[in-house]
């Protein structure tokens, strides 16, 4: 049976930004489909990749595959807050001209805030070793 300490002992700071990243991919689609089910600005597209990039965050750590495991979270999260960009685009211009709103709704500000800062984070762990080096062997 593994134990916690044994399987967290070689991960690097990578490691630990992918494992927020997995949840922030699974807490930004919950927030979406609540605050955004029903209206024009919703996109099945923009809630299904966070969850695939939670997802394949998981099943490439259950499998040890990391070197993989940065590229995919931080590919499918950038993709989703493009359609996320995509499909409010049309509000953002409303608000920004004026035309029938005058403010974001705290909604958009905390999905945005969190597809952003998913994807950013994402990014970043791009650049950072998921594994620590072992006997002078780098892993991914």
């Amino acid at each position: 049976m593994l134990d916690w300490k044994s399987f967290t002992e070689d991960k690097s700071l990578g490691f630990w930004f992918s494992a927020a990243i997995i949840f922030l991919s699974l807490l930004t689609p919950v927030l979406y489909i609540c605050f955004y089910v029903g209206l024009e600005q919703f996109s099945w597209t923009a809630f299904i990749l966070p969850l695939a990039a939670a997802v394949a965050g998981a099943v490439l750590i259950v499998f040890r595959r990391y070197e993989w495991l940065n590229i995919a979270l931080a590919l499918l999260n950038f993709v989703a807050l493009l359609f996320f960009i995509y499909t409010v685009s049309h509000y953002v211009s409303v608000v920004l001209v004026g035309i029938d709103l005058d403010h974001f709704e705290p909604q958009f500000i905390v999905c945005a805030a969190l597809y952003l800062l998913t994807c950013a984070l994402g990014v970043a762990n791009v650049f950072l070793k998921q594994v620590k080096e072992n006997g002078g062997e780098a892993r991914a």
